[in-house]
């Protein structure tokens, strides 16, 4: 495959990198859910917050479950 020109950019790949960016940018979001209900419940102990994350885990646990299995 030829180099790309100066200042030429691949559309291929300006788009995978478009993915990764997102697909990054989602998993940064996730992160900081997940680390600000950790964090609230060290901090507060509130049962509905508990409950919640727990929920929010099992369904993604049973999602990955299925799409993978």
């Amino acid at each position: 495959m030829p180099k790309s020109l100066p200042g030429k950019t691949d559309p291929v790949a300006s788009r995978l990198g478009a993915v990764i960016a997102n697909v990054m940018s989602v998993g940064a979001r996730a992160l900081g859910y997940f680390l600000w209900g950790v964090l609230r419940i060290a901090y507060r102990g509130d049962p509905r917050m508990i409950a919640l994350f727990g929920g929010v885990i099992g369904m993604t646990g049973l999602l990955v479950w299925l799409i993978a299995g």
